[in-house]
């Protein structure tokens, strides 16, 4: 199997900067996945209460901690049921509706009380190596939820800004506006997209806010914690099925340009800790619509693993789909180590 340099060659064809960037949530399991598995997130959402009974019973006897999963089984239960009597099963549909909700802002919360308080809590030198990695890249999609990135992007190195990242958001010219405002008239120097929202991403009457540091002198975290505590969640898409997650994203100017900024790209992409699963299809879809001609995957330990050889298969699935909707631009397809990549640990 390749290094991450060897793909990034070979993807590139010498222009690093051509090159984009789509993180999974491996960006996040690289730092600690003992706060971001599905199984922590799963843990403290049971300790804390935040999931009904029934999501509670079908979570153990299907043996999975994978809330899209979970909402999977119950949206697909929701769809039978309707199919067969809507007005005879009308309690149960309205209970399993609730207990999607629920589980959604659960994952919202979980993640919140997981992650980690402060940006110094990460060292330095971690920073500088994730830095080392991200700056090779002009334009960054990340699926993640949580602030791992942000807080990358923001550090200043010796007083030294080394990375002009641009997410569109903008002052607002409101008197007092602690948040600052996407600028929906003006995306085209944006370069960092959240396909599926973000923890400090909020709707607000106006359009899309961010809430910041600078403007409040309060953590991030403690500002989002907050919002939740006030019953007031972030943007962020957590659909069990692609579909699902597409009509979310379509009701949001914000995350349907992000997504057309992905599908709207040439040249190489790079995609790092993302195992190409079906609920995340349409993230595919854009690259399939896309003019990108190469594309290197990162696996995670033995390639011949259960996990890696579904990756495989769904990179084979990218290339035949594109040779079907557009032969003129094949795509070519490569794999790489995901530990050659030095990211927060040495």
């Amino acid at each position: 199997m390749q290094t991450f340099d060897e793909v990034l060659a070979w993807a590139s064809k010498g222009d690093e900067k051509k090159c984009a960037l789509l993180l999974g949530n491996g960006f996040s399991m690289a730092y600690d996945s003992a706060r971001f598995s599905y199984g922590a997130l799963a843990t403290l959402a049971e300790d804390q209460k935040l999931l009904p009974d029934i999501a509670l019973t079908v979570m153990k006897s299907s043996g999975t901690n994978d809330f899209e999963a979970l909402m999977r089984k119950l949206q697909s239960t929701i769809e039978t049921l309707t199919s067969l009597d809507p007005v005879q099963h009308e309690k149960i549909i309205t209970g399993l509706n609730k207990a999607v909700d629920a589980i959604r802002e659960a994952l919202a919360r979980s993640i919140a009380g997981l992650h980690p308080d402060r940006p110094f809590e990460i060292e330095e030198e971690a920073y500088k190596r994730v830095r080392a990695f991200l700056d090779r890249f002009r334009s960054i999609y990340t699926v993640s939820y949580d602030l791992l990135l942000y807080w990358s992007l923001m550090q200043v190195f010796d007083g030294t800004v080394t990375r002009r990242s641009d997410d569109g958001f903008r002052d607002s010219r409101i008197d007092g506006d602690e948040t600052v405002l996407w600028n929906i008239y003006d995306t085209h120097a944006q370069s960092v997209h959240y396909l599926h929202g973000a923890l400090h991403l909020y709707r607000g009457a106006d359009g899309l806010r961010k809430i910041t540091y600078v403007r409040t002198n309060a953590a991030l975290i403690d500002q989002v914690r907050g919002q939740l505590r006030a019953n007031r969640y972030p943007l962020y898409v957590a659909e069990g099925e692609s579909e699902d997650k597409l009509s979310q994203i379509n009701g949001s100017a914000y995350l349907s340009r992000s997504l057309r900024s992905l599908s709207g790209r040439g040249n190489g992409l790079i995609i790092y800790g993302h195992s190409l699963d079906a609920n995340d299809d349409h993230i595919f879809e854009a690259v399939i619509r896309s003019k990108v001609t190469r594309v290197a995957i990162s696996l995670f330990g033995d390639p011949n693993s259960h996990a890696n050889r579904i990756v495989q298969r769904r990179t084979a699935d990218l290339r035949e789909r594109r040779r079907l909707e557009n032969a003129t631009i094949p795509l070519e397809t490569q794999f790489y180590d995901a530990s050659s990549v030095p990211l927060w640990h040495s």
